[in-house]
Order: C-alpha cells, then structure tokens, then sequence
C-alpha cells in the first residue's frame, strides 16, 4: 500500500512535509501536486528511483528526459551550465511558473534526465509547498506527470492510486489540482532561444521578453 500524507497546502509547515522528505532522501518514490498534474517526484540524485518511473511511464521514449522541479533560480546553477542573457530574462518573468527551460546539462546527470543534445529541463515550481519540499530535501525534483505514457494526466491523489498504488512509496495528497495545460519548453542552450514545445504561457507573452524567439 502506498503511505497517503494528506496535507493543507496553504499552511503545511516543514513538519508537515517531513515523511515526504524522509522518503525520498531514502531513494523512494513518491507522487505530489504541480500547477498542472499530480507528477512522480524522486530526487535528482536518486538512480532507482527513475529508474522506477521510467518503468512506470511505461512506453515513454528515452529522449523524453524527466524535467527537474526547482524552488529558485540559484538553484539552477546546480543543473546547468551557463545561462545567457535570454534565458535569465525568461527567468526573471515566469519563474516561479509554468515554463520549463532546457540548458546544457552539468557532466554526471542521470541520462533520464538528459535530452538528445545533453540538455536538462528546469522549471521553478509555483506552488509554495513544492518549493518548500525542495528546500526541505535541498535538491531539485522531477516533474513528469504520474500516468503511464499517453494516459491522461491525474488530478487527484485518488486517480493516482487507482493506476499505481503500491507502485509508488507515498502520495502527497493537497486536493485536486488545476488540470491545466502543461509548461511550455523554450530551449536556451544554443545562441538563439527557441520553443520547444507550446503550453500553459502564451506565445505572445514570452515574446514581449525575448522577440528574437524562434520556432521549431
């Protein structure tokens, strides 16, 4: 059976959190809310734990790397090499948001977490009580919808469970999320900034901030 910590999002304290954290420093796998989706959280870190998602996301092709959730821009840096004037711009507007930026990736990352071009998908969390776990573990966490590939994404901890329980070591159950669309991905590791994938931001809002921005 898969534990289930139902929470207040709005007041969860650092205690609160605690068997949250406690597992996935242990290496275990849990599931959490996002702006969008429940997703499959597991530490950067933690090779097992991916690897068990990737076996969840069953079908899910191996260039489809799993973003990493992060509670602050500093914390990039952690991730990913160098970021250019585009990127800290992009930064600067949406995060904490419904962006993801791809940068070239530090040397060691799981390749789960690496795309084709050795890029790494970073987002800031905008819910606070994300952000807050990721203080609490201090590293980032992924962020890839917790339903098998092509399934609809869930937005209650008891979808979660019809599909995965016992598959997975705890949910984080905040109520339902907001089943919006997913984040956009803009791809900043090169000279010129492109969007990778559309989503939740409108293509008009990134481009009041980067004009140069170019299309797939």
């Amino acid at each position: 059976m898969t534990l289930r910590l139902t929470v207040e999002p709005k007041t969860a304290t650092f205690r609160d959190l605690a068997p949250a954290a406690e597992v996935l420093l242990d290496g275990g796998l849990i599931v959490g809310p996002t702006q969008s989706f429940y997703a499959f959280m597991a530490l950067a870190d933690k090779p097992q734990a991916l690897e068990r998602i990737a076996a969840l996301k069953a079908g899910r092709a191996i260039e489809q790397p799993f973003l990493l959730l992060i509670d602050s821009v500093p914390r990039a840096a952690c991730y990913a090499q160098e970021t250019g004037q585009a990127a800290k711009k992009l930064m600067d507007r949406f995060w904490p948001g419904l962006l993801t930026l791809l940068f070239t990736g530090h040397n060691g990352l799981h390749p789960l977490l690496l795309g084709k071009a050795r890029t790494v998908g970073l987002r800031v969390e905008g819910l606070e009580i994300i952000r807050r776990l990721i203080r609490l573990v201090d590293r980032g966490l992924t962020g890839t919808s917790a339903n098998i590939h092509k399934a609809s994404p869930p937005t209650t901890a008891d979808e979660v469970l019809a599909v995965f329980d016992g598959q997975v070591d705890l949910i984080l159950d905040t109520g339902p999320t907001s089943g919006r669309a997913s984040s956009t991905i803009v791809d900043v590791s090169g000279s010129e900034p492109w969007i990778f994938r559309q989503g939740a931001i409108p293509l008009a809002e990134l481009e009041s901030v980067c004009p140069d921005l170019k299309y797939s």
